[in-house]
């Protein structure tokens, strides 16, 4: 528990750093693109859902505003690439600054036996330089939104 909530810390620590507010009232909040995971020993079909889990994560949070699929699927039509294909830092980067986002996420989910690794990179659109990146570890398939929920924070375990 512990060591997930330094990771927290560590990301709002960073996402602060680099996009400090000016003032309160006028900051809006900052905008992320979520793209789909890549997936290693895993069905296919588990990079966009739990890439969709970690939207709904970082939206349910209230602090960012969270870049919608249809619009980064557009953008990655744009530039020639598949929708499952792994993402590159610099090119994650520069599709999410193409979106107007000040971070970018790409992650992956690797299944050894029973047993589902997510990893997430928070990627800045300014340099593409990676910000945080956070990793959980769960049993089963039907755990990868609690995997998610550690690594944003939600998790209360």
């Amino acid at each position: 528990m512990a060591k997930y909530l330094f990771r927290v810390i560590c990301l709002l620590s960073a996402l602060t750093l680099l996009y400090p507010s000016v003032s309160p009232a006028k900051t809006a909040k900052p905008v992320i693109a979520v793209f789909n995971f890549e997936t290693a020993n895993a069905n296919d079909y588990l990079g966009p859902v739990t890439a969709r889990y970690l939207m709904t994560a970082l939206a349910y949070l209230g602090k960012y505003k969270v870049i919608e699929p249809e619009k980064i699927e557009k953008v990655l039509e744009g530039a020639g690439i598949d929708e499952g294909e792994a993402i590159e830092t610099g090119t994650a980067a520069t599709l999410g600054k193409k979106l107007g986002a000040m971070v970018a996420c790409r992650g992956k989910v690797t299944k050894t036996g029973n047993k589902y690794t997510i990893t997430v990179d928070f990627i800045s659109t300014a340099n593409a330089a990676v910000i945080t990146s956070n990793s959980a570890n769960v049993t089963g398939e039907a755990n990868l939104s609690k995997g998610i929920d550690r690594i944003v924070g939600l998790a209360k375990d």
